[in-house]
This record gives C-alpha cells, sequence and structure tokens, in this order.
C-alpha cells in the first residue's frame, strides 16, 4: 500500500480495525440491553448520555486490546454505576425544579422521542401470532392492509395508516382505534389522525349487524374532507386484508416509511378532551 493510497493507515478511509469492529459490537449490545433497562430504543439510546457513558467505557477496556478477540474475552458490560455519572434532575417536587433541571428533562425526551419509531416497529413486530380469533395472525392483517394501499397507488401517509392502523391491539383490542390514533396524531395529518380514529366505525358497515352494532355511523362523516380516504381504507384495503394467500409484503418493506414518518420531530401541543 503506497502513501498515497486513500486507504493507507491513519486516513479516514481506512477500514475499522479489528477491535473497533469489536467495540462497535460490545455498544451495540449494549444499546440492546439498555433498551429493556431504560426502556430507550437503540438509536436514542447511542444519541444520549447513557450512550456516551457506555462508549467511553468500552474504548477505555478495550483501549489495550491486540485483537478482536482480546476485545470480546472476558467482556463485561457496563454496570449502572457507568451511567451515575449521566446528569439528571434532582428535584422531588415539581415545584422545586429549575429552569436547569428541564433544559435536563427536555434534552433526554428529545433523545426518548427518537425512539418512537423503534416502538412502533416493535409493536406492529409484536402483532405476530395475535389471532384473537381470525384466520390470519394481525401482523399479516397490517401488511396485507398497506400492500394494498401500496399497490393501489395510495399517497404515503394513507399506506401507513393502513400498516399501523391495527398495532394497538397489542395494548388493548377495546379501544385500540383510540389509542393508535392518539400516538400517531403528533406525525400525520388530520385526516389520517381520524382515519385511525374512527376506521372501526366505517367498518361496522361489513359487520355490525352480526355484533349488535349499527351499520351506518359512517354516515355521520360524509362530507368531511378525509371521508372519501377512510371509505377506501376500510372497503378497498382493511376489511378485505385476511387473505393467507395473498401476496403480501413483508413488514421490513415499509420499516423505511415508519422511520418516514416516526423519526421526525413531532408536533408537541397538549389536547383537550373536547379536541378529540
Amino acid at each position: 500500500m503506497n502513501a498515497h493510497d486513500p486507504r493507507r493507515q491513519g486516513d479516514w478511509f481506512t477500514e475499522p480495525t479489528p477491535q473497533q469492529r469489536a467495540m462497535r459490537a460490545q455498544l451495540m449490545r449494549e444499546a440492546d440491553r439498555a433498551q429493556g433497562r431504560f426502556g430507550v430504543g437503540r438509536r436514542a439510546f447511542l444519541g444520549s448520555s447513557m450512550g456516551a457513558a457506555a462508549a467511553m467505557w468500552i474504548a477505555q477496556r478495550s483501549a489495550h486490546a491486540r485483537s478482536e478477540a482480546e476485545v470480546n474475552d472476558g467482556f463485561s458490560v457496563p454496570g449502572d454505576a457507568v451511567y451515575e455519572e449521566c446528569e439528571t434532575a434532582s428535584f422531588t417536587r415539581l415545584d422545586d425544579s429549575t429552569a436547569y433541571d428541564w433544559e435536563l428533562i427536555e434534552d433526554a425526551t428529545r433523545g426518548q422521542q427518537r425512539a418512537v419509531q423503534d416502538t412502533i416497529l416493535g409493536m406492529l413486530g409484536n402483532l405476530a401470532g395475535l389471532y384473537a380469533g381470525f384466520g390470519v395472525d394481525q401482523e399479516l392483517h397490517v401488511t396485507q392492509t398497506a400492500t394494498r394501499a401500496h399497490r393501489a397507488n395510495a399517497s404515503d401517509e394513507l399506506i401507513l395508516v393502513a400498516l399501523i392502523h391495527d398495532a394497538a391491539k397489542i395494548i388493548s383490542n377495546a379501544n385500540h382505534p383510540e389509542l393508535i390514533a392518539a400516538i400517531a396524531r403528533p406525525y400525520i395529518s388530520e385526516g389520517g389522525y381520524r382515519i385511525l380514529r374512527h376506521h372501526m366505525e366505517f367498518q361496522w358497515k361489513h359487520y355490525g349487524a352480526f355484533i349488535l352494532k349499527p351499520t351506518d355511523m359512517r354516515d355521520r362523516y360524509v362530507g368531511m374532507p378525509w371521508y372519501d380516504d377512510a371509505v377506501l381504507f376500510s372497503d378497498e384495503f382493511d376489511q378485505n386484508s385476511f387473505d393467507p394467500k395473498y401476496d403480501t409484503l413483508p413488514l421490513a418493506e415499509f420499516e423505511p416509511l415508519v422511520r418516514q414518518f416516526f423519526g421526525t420531530e413531532p408536533e408537541s401541543r397538549n389536547r383537550t378532551a373536547d379536541d378529540c
């Protein structure tokens, strides 16, 4: 390798050393472990003070290793004491808090918000195996709904709505439209929110009579700017997406779409009950 080769030692184009690869792998494992301990997704963890503390710990433990094997051999993951150096608010009552406390909290909150996209993907993945009496599980149902929307050249937002509309069933079937609509509301349009919030009322047209529900509930929304999209979603994408033989795209195909919407800075404002 000559002196002018951009891959020479010390140049930015140099491939990672075995030690660097091992350190990166250790940090990814610690990020995954921290998700269970702190409830923070991998991306948010890596961009947080906790991630910085873990990275420093791993770098210090690996500094004198001569190979990837030495980095991994007997490596102990950071203990909780490492994270105690991460500055946090110290008040025990909100009325004793300071502006500086809230700067710390806002910074940590932004890190947590970056993990929402991972949380949504986790909710969707957890639908696998949840049949709830249907002939296909809920993951296949939502991905099939999204696949039909995609193949009908629906807007990105309507495809996203199709994908996540039943995601909150993993929490509660009874009020899943309200739950997922509230989660998604800061990231999507008012029309997208309304389709999520009211999608069961539109679906009752197809089966409400069998469960003693009115079949004309959707009529109350005629004339709303989102009504036609709600009908399209209900009648062409959702109600017919329980077919195990349909060529359904896998969840991974829609991951970029989830990150596109939920990876953005959300609208931030508190809503009152009469705004729902």
